[in-house]
């Protein structure tokens, strides 16, 4: 299991989207699949697989994934390039190391980039990427964010443009995790910079805009969660540019996900814990974050 989203229409629909490793296909091992359905009382009902990347791989590493929509209601996705960086990203034939577009019912939408190249797979959007797991929209711009694991080096926050290449594995910032090089290159005419990178890598996981107003001068700040560091990191945004980090949480353990309710509340999920409900402190003129339910667990590990 990858990540699940509800339609923004769900209310409405009822769909509700997932992704998720299938062994279905061809080729031993499994790839990314992004499929639809409906909840029954406790069952899924009208299960419809939309997409399947191909072939399977018995690797197990880089699968994504994320899903976001945009306004008009089309579905995006990633694939990470499953661990074959030399074939997948660069290649617009094959699956892997992309972010796809559907219309919510899987079919493709007819202003797809590469919908009159006959030789490339129809659902992608961008490609050039490793392994994307943050994927959402932007709610003042309208436009899709998504944040990347680079190797050694080199996460990336990126913009997604309609059908632009983000240059994996040519540029990078990262090295090789043994510390050799693989490219000498970070940027490369016809491929697009990232926003921002973080060297060394966070392990970049969960990404969510604060746009309520619980928060007070948060609002419109981007959070990230870090696997390595096990954080959540407040990135303050000027014109498009991470100009500022906080890091919050500090070892809480290895953040997920991140969701922001319909509340107006930021939910964290964080792995061997829980979820959690980030409440500020109205006693303090700073937000000061705390959780009430773990308070103890919380004073623990800060003793330690």
């Amino acid at each position: 299991m990858l990540d699940i989203a509800l339609h923004p229409k769900y209310k409405e629909n009822g769909w509700i989207y997932f992704t998720y490793a299938s062994s279905i296909g061809e080729g031993r091992g499994g790839n990314t699949t992004l499929m639809r359905a409906k909840l029954k009382g406790d069952a899924l009902v009208h299960k419809e697989m939309l997409y399947k990347a191909v072939p399977n791989s018995n690797r197990g590493q880089h699968f994504g994934s994320r899903i976001a929509f945009d306004v008009e209601n089309h579905v995006y996705f990633s694939v990470g390039d499953r661990g074959n960086r030399a074939v997948n990203p660069q290649n617009l034939t094959k699956d892997g190391g992309k972010i796809y577009r559907l219309n919510d019912d899987g079919t493709i939408p007819k202003d797809n980039p590469f919908v009159t190249n006959a030789n490339a797979k129809k659902t992608i959007y961008s490609y050039g990427h490793r392994n994307t797991q943050g994927l959402v929209m932007h709610p003042f711009t309208n436009e899709i964010w998504s944040h990347e694991h680079g190797p050694k080096g080199g996460d990336e926050i990126n913009i997604i443009q309609k059908g632009k290449n983000y240059g994996w594995p040519i540029v990078s910032y990262g090295v090789n995790y043994n510390g050799t090089k693989f490219t000498d290159k970070t940027y490369m005419e016809g491929m697009e910079r990232p926003i921002h990178y973080w060297t060394p890598s966070i392990a970049p996981t969960g990404m969510a805009f604060i746009t309520s107003e619980v928060y007070g001068n948060w609002k419109g700040n981007l959070l990230v969660g870090s696997l390595k560091f096990q954080y959540l990191s407040r990135c303050i945004l000027k014109r498009n540019q991470v100009y500022k980090e906080v890091k919050l949480l500090r070892c809480i353990g290895r953040v997920r996900a991140i969701e922001q309710g319909n509340d107006g509340y930021i939910y964290v999920g964080v792995e061997n814990l829980g979820i959690l409900k980030l409440l500020p402190d109205a006693k303090k003129n700073d937000l000061l974050l705390f959780f009430s339910s773990i308070f103890s667990l919380l004073k623990l590990i800060n003793n330690d």
